[in-house]
């Protein structure tokens, strides 16, 4: 089994509603500030090698053939088809870009990797709405600081090019604890402490299916790799990790001698400035520790790799300074702190076949989560979204769910991608004002700030 299928169960594992809204102007969702979109860990191709062939999931259906397919073609049959799928054109300059807008020397080529926010959703919150709006271009795996000292840098370009001075940070996924570390931890500038902490540039941050306290799929794929390499972390083999799978992420930066791969921009010791396939490998398994139950939330009974010695040597191998989330952000920290936490969860209701069959990875990541947690997205439990901090400034807006006989929410509905796969029927969706599609459901969020003040 290769570490892309164990570690997702592969590293694209995580990678994610009011209709009839008019798209005129809607001073309803014009805010205060500008908003910085948050994305989530990794990155997906938009087909990928294990996608079917033919049916409802494949690519041929899900995707837009005309704007989607760079290389077009015909079978036997005379029936279309594509050996090239890539993001249409007027979406290259959405995140995951080609080229670093803060270090512009450093460049890839991910035009075959999806957006992690769709054109709908930015042109809503600009053109609609009326918002100056920002995206982080994070670490795809990464530690939560790598990722927040990147996602401090598009803050720092929202405020100086809005001359603002806060943002609305909204995360999908793991985007959504990187907005937690920055703010609660970082300073604005690590060489100058005088120019304050980033907690004072933050007026609200909002969760869209942010794991609170960890995900199930990220703490299943790490007992795979326990199971699978005995717990010889540093072994990248033992799991099948192939580098291949995670070169395409990384940035490339021009060397007197050839080219470095960068883990992100203003990178940070060697390990982030020229990475080997063991920091990549490491990255991965990085990203996977900190997204874990086991880091944002400990079990009271620790068994298996939860138990203290596995997961002390796990935490030595990844280089984590904590053994969890607790340790680093305690509840302290983000109480009462002047910032207001929204969140958001979702959760599916009725298997869908177009997410996959009974032995499809994300209908057996749904289902043990199901057992152990109950209502989940097929990444993260309804019980793990939601805020578990009592504090006056945290609130839990809305669960989207959609009637019995829906299918629900999937985790990747909150990115707008393959609208056709995660977007529920008009018929099968949540009650008003939240009844629309994606790029409608952020609209809806812009007015709910809007309406506490923003």
């Amino acid at each position: 089994m290769s570490f892309h299928r164990v570690a997702g169960l592969s590293l694209a594992v995580f990678a994610l509603l009011g209709a009839g809204y008019s798209h005129a102007q809607d001073a309803t969702c014009k805010l205060k500030y500008p908003i910085v979109l948050s994305h989530h860990w990794s990155m997906s191709k938009v087909c990928s090698d294990s996608a079917p062939a033919t049916g409802v999931a494949s690519c041929m259906q899900t995707l837009n053939y005309e704007t989607q397919c760079a290389i077009k073609g015909q079978d036997a049959q005379g029936k279309p088809t594509c050996s090239r799928w890539q993001v249409a054109a007027d979406e290259e300059d959405l995140p995951p870009r080609n080229r670093n807008v803060v270090e512009p020397d450093l460049t890839r080529d991910v035009r075959q990797y999806h957006r992690y926010f769709s054109l709908a959703i930015v042109k809503r919150l600009r053109e609609t709405c009326g918002n100056a709006v920002y995206l982080a271009d994070k670490p795809a795996f990464a530690s939560y600081e790598a990722r927040a000292r990147s996602l401090r840098n598009t803050v720092q370009q929202a405020l100086a090019a809005e001359h603002a001075d806060k943002v609305i940070l909204i995360g999908v996924s793991q985007g959504v604890q990187d907005a937690r570390y920055m703010a609660a931890l970082l300073p604005v500038d690590d060489a100058d402490a005088s120019r304050g902490r980033m907690k004072d540039e933050v007026a609200a941050i909002v969760s869209l299916a942010g794991e609170d306290t960890g995900s199930e799929s990220s703490s299943i794929a790490l007992d795979l790799a326990f199971l699978l390499n005995g717990g010889q972390w540093a072994d990248s083999s033992k799991v099948g990790f192939k580098d291949s799978d995670v070169l395409d992420v990384y940035w490339q930066r021009p060397t007197a001698t050839g080219t470095a791969l960068v883990l992100g921009e203003k990178c940070k010791g060697q390990a982030e400035c020229d990475t080997t396939a063991a920091d990549r490998f490491r990255w991965s398994m990085r990203s996977l520790f900190d997204l874990s139950v086991r880091h944002m939330k400990p079990p009271t009974v620790q068994v298996g790799l939860s138990s203290p010695s596995n997961w002390e040597t796990l935490r030595q191998f990844v280089q984590a300074p904590t053994a969890s989330w607790a340790e680093e952000i305690p509840a302290t920290l983000e109480s009462n702190n002047g910032i207001r936490y929204l969140n958001y969860a979702g959760r599916i209701v009725n298997w869908n076949a177009s997410w996959g069959d009974v032995f499809s990875r994300d209908f057996l990541l749904f289902s043990a989560i199901s057992l152990s947690d109950g209502a989940n997205d097929v990444h993260v439990s309804v019980k793990r979204q939601r805020f578990a901090n009592t504090a006056a400034n945290f609130e839990n807006v809305k669960t989207l769910q959609g009637p019995l006989w829906s299918r629900g929410y999937h985790h990747l509905f909150y990115t707008g991608r393959n609208d056709k796969l995660y977007v529920p029927a008009p018929d099968s969706r949540e009650a008003a004002p939240y009844n629309g599609d994606t790029a409608d459901f952020y609209q809806q969020v812009a007015r709910d700030l809007k309406a506490r003040g923003f």
